[in-house]
């Protein structure tokens, strides 16, 4: 008796939940989006990375009115930097962690996108459109946990409904004029974030012409929306950060290759084999309807198109870092996503499809490429510090200054964040000996000591330290490298080395450090 009432229970519940996602798929959406956001907020990973905590730092010192490029070295665009100012001041203003209000803001943004790209789907039956969105949201939530708040999450959050948008033009269809600049504006930011994303619309307006020809017309709403906010940004970049351009570019071309993968396999990584299952799901499911490619549906092709927009990014940085690697796997889950939606009878290929599908999700649960300082390492470098303690780290990587640092509430002093530097002076060092790069290390050297006697840190740090004593090269031995400068020496002679367990020399106050006059000093 309980079982057939359970079974009847079950049977009018699902029979009411179909009826509700049939006549309200919008709000079946934003429910579940709005549920994928809760648990973003209860599962964010923490430490967030360096780059976004590097990008929180550098948001709240422009607030107490640094200037980018000047008295923060960078080698990243300002529009990234610009978006976490109003984070930062939110966070601030209701007492909040502002790693809690990133994952409501990347919630936000993955809502308008899917509401966006849901009003050109309106063709599809109501129950397919809330299962593409809900696997979307997923994706766009999901998949980049490890590296909440990277550029690549943005970037994908905001190409899903261009890309929706291409394909409708592709296949024909109007499309409102307000629709299509908001969701211009909205792949203009995501584009924008870096210039190597530059090939995902270049490549979709590409196809549009090969498949439109003489019907292809380049003005459109959308385009306005990108050229408008190109030129409005390049704009800003002149007004307000000219050093980037004078400054940060071209450090930037002369060093920053330095930083590349040394060999082509540093950049395969679990991404890289997922690309690989769902291509061969989407050719595996075109052979058994016996379909040429430009048969398939015009978003499933698309989101491939901007699958190999984004690929080409990948390739061009050369760094092998996974999160670069996320905009690629996204777009290709969602055009595997997208052929399933418009061809539902699987077939054969179903465990195939089906892998392809859920295993961009398990990305969730494998580790980024960075690693946290051991805390066994740092702890005692800091152990007797109070939260607001002015500290300075040089080490080649962000691992060691942000999370160990900002956890514990501590300033940090200086205006380079991670010294990427140290990568380029070794390998010049061991080859060209280009005088040009030589220059930019003393340079970076010198700027730190101005900056610690502008604002002296009670504590210094080097990373590596102890364990790479007898290594001679920039990146193993910063202390060695930094106190071959005199004007850095003078400002050491004033810090006591401590006598501590692990990886790290660190170096307290130990004397007054002459400060330099303010107008002397970074803001």
């Amino acid at each position: 008796m309980r079982a057939s009432l359970m079974k009847a229970a079950l049977t009018s519940f699902e029979r009411y939940l179909r009826r509700f996602v049939t006549r309200r798929p919008r709000v079946t959406v934003t429910l579940l989006t709005l549920g994928l956001m809760l648990m973003v907020l209860a599962i964010i990973p923490r430490p967030l990375s360096p780059d976004v905590l590097g990008q929180l730092w550098i948001a709240d010192r422009l607030r107490g009115g640094a200037r980018l490029y000047l008295d923060i070295s960078e080698v990243n665009p300002p529009l990234w930097f610009w978006m976490a100012v109003p984070l930062q001041a939110m966070a601030d203003g209701i007492h909040a962690h502002p790693d809690r209000v990133l994952a409501v803001s990347i919630g936000a943004a993955a809502l308008l996108s899917l509401l966006t790209t849901d009003r050109l789907l309106r063709e599809r039956t109501p129950a397919a459109r809330v299962m593409f969105l809900a696997y979307a949201a997923a994706i766009l939530l999901i998949m980049p946990l490890r590296d909440l708040g990277q550029r690549e999450q943005w970037a994908l959050i905001t190409t899903l409904p261009y890309v929706a948008l291409i394909a409708r033009r592709r296949d024909g269809r109007q499309v409102p004029h307000w629709l299509a600049l908001l969701i211009g504006v909205q792949a203009a930011v995501g584009f924008a974030l870096k210039h190597y994303f530059i090939g995902a619309p270049i490549l979709l307006e590409i196809w549009l012409l090969l498949r439109l020809r003489r019907d292809w017309r380049p003005i459109r709403s959308e385009t306005v929306a990108l050229a408008a906010c190109a030129i409005a940004y390049a704009a800003a970049i002149m007004v307000w950060t000219p050093a980037f351009l004078a400054i940060s570019v071209p450090e930037t071309a002369l060093a920053y290759s330095a930083a590349s993968v040394p060999e082509w396999r540093y950049m395969l990584r679990p991404a890289q084999p997922i690309w690989a299952l769902i291509i061969a799901g989407i050719v595996m499911r075109r052979q058994a309807t016996r379909q040429s490619l430009p048969a398939l549906p015009a978003l499933s092709i698309a989101l491939l198109v901007a699958a190999a927009g984004f690929g080409i990014a990948w390739l061009l940085q050369l760094k092998g870092w996974p999160y670069h690697s996320i905009p690629v796997t996204g777009l290709l889950a969602l055009a595997l996503a997208a052929l399933v939606m418009d061809m539902p009878r699987l077939g054969l290929v179903r465990p195939v499809l089906l892998a392809g599908l859920c295993a961009p999700l398990l990305l969730a649960a494998v580790p980024t490429q960075w690693r946290p300082t051991p805390e066994e390492d740092i702890a005692p470098a800091l152990a007797d510090l109070r939260a607001g303690a002015v500290v300075g780290v040089l080490a080649r990587e962000g691992w060691t200054t942000w999370p160990a640092t900002a956890d514990r509430g501590f300033r940090i002093n200086g205006r380079h964040g991670a010294l990427w530097i140290l990568s380029a002076i070794d390998r010049n060092a061991s080859g060209a000996r280009d005088p040009r790069i030589y220059a930019l290390g003393r340079r970076m050297v010198r700027r730190t000591a101005r900056d610690y006697r502008c604002l002296p840190p009670e504590r210094i740090i080097f990373y590596p330290g102890r364990a790479s004593k007898t290594a001679t090269s920039a990146s193993d031995n910063p202390l060695l490298f930094f106190s071959r400068d005199p004007e850095f020496a003078a400002v050491l002679s004033h810090y006591r080395r401590l006598a501590l367990p692990g990886r790290f020399d660190a170096f307290t106050l130990d004397r007054p450090l002459p400060r330099l006059p303010p107008s002397q000093c970074p803001r």
